[in-house]
């Protein structure tokens, strides 16, 4: 029986800003590859987001002022998610759980937002490891009082997807608003 939701923050509720900056046409091989390192170090907590914007902007070539908005705000909320993860929380317990670095989500939800949406957030920057890695996905389980068996994950990333399966988790991969929510319906029959 499913009791949790466990939801990925970018791909899901917001476009990545830095995966949506790499994959920008224009956007030189080598600055996408050393983004890519910068994300991958904040996401496993060796790097906080005073460091990610000074090596961003060097990178990119843009201010540091520049780097912060480009990467850490955004207003393309996915809205129609938000209000359905507000229905969900009324029958089943729902957590966010996003490799970003754990100073890095005020710019896309708010402390507060966080505490209203979710009854538990991970940010792996904050634990030290990140989503594929099976612990991680054990600890939101923990926190949220169910055994991984017990919990969908949605996330974008068809990886994650699969080999969340391999723990005994089920999976959503997310691919718009429509497929989510009939994937994610079916599962709670």
């Amino acid at each position: 029986m499913i009791k949790a939701l466990i939801f990925d923050c970018f791909g899901v509720f917001y476009t990545d800003p830095v995966f949506a900056y790499m994959r920008e046409p224009t956007t030189p091989p080598a600055k996408a590859k050393a983004l890519h390192s910068l994300d991958e170090q904040a996401a496993r907590g060796m790097l906080d987001k005073a460091g990610f914007v000074t090596k961003a902007a060097s990178i990119v070539g843009i201010t540091e002022s520049e780097a912060e908005q480009r990467f850490f705000h955004s207003t393309a909320r996915n809205e129609r998610l938000i209000k359905y993860v507000h229905e969900l929380r009324q029958q089943y317990k729902v957590a966010m759980l996003s490799n970003i670095g754990g100073d890095m989500m005020d710019g896309f939800f708010s402390p507060q937002e966080r505490q209203q949406l979710f009854d538990a957030v991970i940010l792996s920057g904050d634990v030290n490891m990140a989503k594929p890695d099976r612990a991680i996905f054990e600890l939101i389980c923990r926190r949220l009082g169910v055994e991984l068996g017990e919990a969908v994950m949605i996330d974008d990333m068809p990886t994650t997807c699969e080999i969340v399966k391999t723990f005994g988790m089920q999976s959503v991969c997310y691919k718009d608003y429509e497929q989510c929510k009939s994937e994610l319906t079916a599962f709670l029959k």
